[in-house]
């Protein structure tokens, strides 16, 4: 089965008002499906892919919850910061060897939160109104349930909350993704996006072109961050390739990302800059500059006055869209 999707908030960061609405932390995460079966656990992303074995802590602490329960929510963990990242889930996402899934557990262990129930003692209740599908996650008392892993609680509930607007004021400031709302009677309908689900990020998003690269500090062999913009003018971009300055961008990319995309990097090199105005700062004195053709997508928090990106992070390479297209092409749903 694959997981129901929201579509965006309209307008942009609002939550829907009403007592037809309930509304939870949008965790910044990666979506998981949960399934018990003969006293273990099955895991499988948003593309039904089995990934049980990323996460070895979450298998053993299934502990007491009966079979026949398929459960949606998603796997987080926390960052330096002690909030839940994508950035934070990167070194945890791809990693299957049993050896290196042990050892991250216990150094980067995560969170199963969970935020639906859709099947219980074998029986499909996605045609059930979610605030019926809520009572009877709660009656399961998955934390209540489940084993703890090194003193703490890896299968929890997300919390559902009646004032969006208060939500939404207190996920931003605590830096929070944002806030996922939802209709009561709603009905869960896998693989499909659905308008009784709301999603209302705290930040937004865009495609941009890479043009240069800066090495990390400590390792110069190894990419650090990258200098992104868009097409200074579109019409004569392939003629002459220039452009506007967005942001420097160091995080959100895992270590083998990176590397990869560095080898890409190394192979269009270019001595001059590509873009107008030159970018400035320190950085610019180690920066690689390149041609620009690679596409990324960023999320960001907003716009300075200056017209750069505050706390931008490389959430995806964009292979399919053309640089002179960037500034408006059709962003993935990137997973988290």
């Amino acid at each position: 089965m694959r997981p129901m999707l929201a579509v965006p908030a309209s307008p942009p960061g609002v939550p829907p008002a009403g007592g037809e609405w309930v509304h939870e932390v949008k965790w910044d995460g990666v979506r998981i499906l949960a399934e018990t079966r003969d006293g273990s656990v099955r895991l499988t992303n948003r593309t039904e892919i089995d990934v049980t074995a990323a996460y070895p802590e979450i298998v053993a602490t299934v502990g007491g919850l009966p079979d026949g329960v398929l459960l949606d929510g998603e796997v987080i963990a926390l960052d330096g910061t002690g909030r839940p990242t994508l950035q934070a889930m990167a070194s945890r996402m791809h990693v299957r060897d049993p050896v290196k899934t042990a050892k991250l557990a216990q150094t980067r262990p995560v969170t199963y939160m969970i935020f639906d129930l859709l099947r219980v003692g074998g029986h499909d209740i996605t045609r059930r109104p979610l605030s019926e599908r809520r009572q009877l996650l709660d009656e399961l008392d998955v934390p209540g349930a489940t084993l703890l892993h090194r003193g703490r609680a890896v299968w929890q509930v997300s919390e559902q909350h009646d004032d969006g607007h208060a939500l939404a004021q207190a996920t931003k400031a605590a830096d929070l993704e944002g806030v996922m709302s939802k209709r009561r009677d709603s009905v869960y309908v896998p693989g499909a996006r659905s308008e009784s689900w709301v999603k209302v990020p705290h930040r937004i998003e865009l495609v941009g072109v890479i043009g240069g690269w800066v090495p990390e500090t400590e390792s110069p062999g190894r990419l650090g961050s990258v200098w992104v913009g868009h097409a200074a003018d579109e019409a004569t971009f392939d003629e002459n390739p220039v452009l506007y300055p967005l942001a420097r961008v160091g995080s959100g990319l895992g270590h083998a990302q990176r590397d990869d995309l560095l080898k890409v990097l190394r192979e269009i090199q270019r001595p001059t800059c590509p873009f107008s105005p030159r970018p400035v700062g320190p950085e610019v004195r180690r920066t690689t500059w390149v041609e620009p053709l690679l596409c990324v997508q960023i999320r960001y928090l907003t716009v300075s006055d200056n017209g750069t990106l505050r706390q931008p992070v490389l959430r995806a390479l964009r292979p399919d869209v053309s640089p002179v297209d960037a500034a408006t092409a059709e962003l993935y749903e990137v997973e988290g």
